[in-house]
């Protein structure tokens, strides 16, 4: 916990930008410590937590940001305002400093760290990392939960899931144990470019020393290879392919990891995990690693992945119907994360894909879809673009929408097809977010079953 900054927050004037649930947090944790807060949102603020904020002596301001927002001593912004916004870009002029609500959170709050980024499995990770140092006290925090700041004055063991949005505002977020996945082209929309986007996710390990830990992804370079190169903490791989990493599934399909002596630990055969896919088995290895530096016992470590389910809308089995089975994969919002769940099968599916594309390139994928993809139902903004991409490669047939997307895609399958929904895209042409896409997708199963199955 920075003292000196707590002390200093006592009758400084702060602006919140943005109020969703890391912009409430933020604006609750400020205004308890003393600090008058405005807090400034381009939509508008849901009725009962305006009353709430208002009783904490919180101003508000709704429909837009204006130059109020900038007369203030520090400026706290949410994940998902960009730099080019208004405030961002004004604030800069003027030299108000400018800080994140991930870095207001480290910055009031006290214990270990461990924290993941990547462009794919990040929330799988940390929830699996959560489930696994349960006994220690862990809580998961960042982009998923509660976010930081809501533990202010509070000490823990945090796992923390943190977006590129997040790292970019970092200027003395540690953590103890640095997890980076994998790296691939996304959020266009909000970084200026790709180098951009790498770079704010390398900001994870910016504030590290040799008391620390960073994981990464050997079978990955770019990005990768830059981390290890300029990271000041202790390098740690993990891989699939290769067993000179510090955790690997070996030959017989064990998941090992090695200690700090260079001796191989069995912990489980990928048999037993719960959770389904070869990317998953990459999960497993970054969240065992990640927990044994941490500290765990290895019996608790194998305790916590025998017994870990997954998370909701990430290649979950949905159902059967006539021998044809349904996966929702509804988080899979990018080109990287389709060819995940594609490699998660061992012959070809039938694809749904579409939604909001983000600015993103999807010809990466037209290797992976021609391979693996019996035919392709694309749907929502991004579908012209799908089709063009794609017609050549595989069959594409247009939907409108998730329920007719499901239906023509169980018109066309025959018993033993898989159907797998993942979009490669955001959900925010048609939903309010990936888990309202993933439950429209479940319904639309489940209606088309109690027809077919009358």
């Amino acid at each position: 916990m920075d003292n000196n900054f707590v002390e200093w927050l006592k009758g400084k004037k702060v602006t919140v930008v943005g109020g969703g649930i890391s912009g409430v947090s933020a604006a609750r944790a400020l205004a308890k410590l003393g600090a008058v807060v405005l807090l400034t949102e381009q939509g508008f603020i849901p009725t009962e937590v305006k009353e709430e904020l208002e009783k904490r002596k919180v101003q508000l301001e709704e429909g837009g940001h204006t130059e109020k927002s900038l007369e203030a001593d520090l400026i706290v912004v949410s994940p998902g305002v960009p730099p080019n916004s208004f405030v961002f870009q004004k604030a800069r002029e003027i030299g108000i400093k400018i800080i994140g609500e991930l870095e207001l959170g480290y910055r009031l709050t006290s214990g270990k760290y461990i924290a993941v980024t990547g462009t794919n499995g990040k929330s799988t990770v940390v929830k699996l990392i959560e489930h696994i140092l349960l006994p220690y006290g862990a809580v998961a925090t960042g982009n998923i939960g509660r976010p930081l700041s809501t533990f202010a004055l509070q000490g823990g063991l945090f796992v923390i899931e943190a977006s590129s949005f997040q790292l970019y505002t970092i200027e003395t977020f540690r953590p103890n144990i640095a997890v980076i996945t994998n790296i691939s082209e996304d959020h266009m929309d909000w970084h200026s470019d790709f180098e951009d986007y790498c770079r704010a996710k390398l900001n994870i390990t910016l504030n590290q020393t040799s008391e620390d830990y960073l994981i990464l992804n050997m079978d990955e370079d770019g990005c990768m290879t830059k981390a290890a190169e300029e990271t000041k903490a202790r390098v740690k791989f993990v891989s699939l392919k290769s067993e000179d990493a510090d955790a690997f599934p070996d030959s017989d399909g064990w998941l090992v990891i090695v200690d700090e002596k260079g001796r191989p630990i069995r912990l489980i055969n990928r048999n037993e995990l719960l959770i389904h896919g070869q990317h998953n088995v990459m999960n497993a290895l970054f969240a065992s690693l990640a927990a044994y530096h941490a500290g765990a016992d290895v019996e608790v470590i194998r305790r916590g992945l025998r017994t870990f389910r997954g998370l909701p809308h990430r290649l979950e089995f949905v159902d059967e119907i006539h021998g044809v089975k349904f996966y929702n994969d509804s988080k899979g919002t990018n080109p990287h994360s389709v060819k995940w769940a594609l490699k998660s099968f061992d012959k070809p599916v039938i694809l749904i894909m579409g939604g909001e594309d983000k600015g993103v390139d999807f010809s990466p994928l037209v290797s992976d879809i021609w391979k693996k993809v019996k035919f392709l139902v694309v749907l929502g903004k991004a579908r012209n673009k799908l089709v063009k991409t794609f017609s050549n490669v595989t069959e594409v047939i247009e939907a409108s929408d998730i329920e007719d997307a499901v239906l023509k895609a169980y018109r066309k399958a025959e018993p033993g097809d898989i159907i797998v929904l993942s979009p490669g895209c955001a959900s925010f042409d048609m939903f309010r977010n990936y888990k309202e896409r993933g439950e429209a997708f479940v319904n639309a199963v489940a209606a088309l079953k109690s027809q077919e199955c009358a």
